[in-house]
């Protein structure tokens, strides 16, 4: 089974981290948790609602260039790479990388779900694919 699995078909909940409901972010805290051992921050507590989108965009701008996040280049994506997609005109959207082309995310009107990031309503939104320092050298047996 990949690991992705326990992970398909999870609810929408805002600020959610758990398997009882997540939000994109909250859906990537969460499987860095249970597969990378890796703890993520939430940043839970930064933002009321969904629609504060400014404040989300501030902060993966800033994670982006302050925690230990390295771009990576196109075509080398990996599981367990963060995509960060624009909506709105803001980097805000999340998806984690289940096998090169494909993420695993989360929206408010659905149900987490592994679609195509190259093609369709994501394509022309990706800002960039990011690989965490803790897995540059780890593979997981993925």
């Amino acid at each position: 089974m990949h690991w992705s699995a326990p992970y398909v078909g999870l609810p929408w909940q805002e600020k959610g981290d758990t398997h009882e409901g997540v939000s994109c972010w909250g859906l990537g805290v969460l499987i860095y948790r249970e597969v990378a051992g890796v703890t993520l921050l939430t940043y839970a507590e930064a933002f009321a609602t969904s629609a504060e989108r400014a404040e989300i965009a501030a902060i993966i701008d800033g994670a982006t260039s302050t925690w230990p996040w390295n771009l990576v280049v196109p075509g080398q994506e990996r599981d367990l790479d963060v995509a960060i997609f624009r909506r709105a005109g803001m980097d805000t959207h999340v998806g984690i990388i289940c096998e090169r082309g494909r993420m695993l995310h989360i929206t408010h009107d659905q149900e987490s779900a592994i679609v195509d990031y190259r093609s369709g309503r994501w394509a022309h939104r990706l800002a960039g694919v990011y690989r965490h320092a803790d897995l540059m050298e780890r593979r997981f047996g993925l």
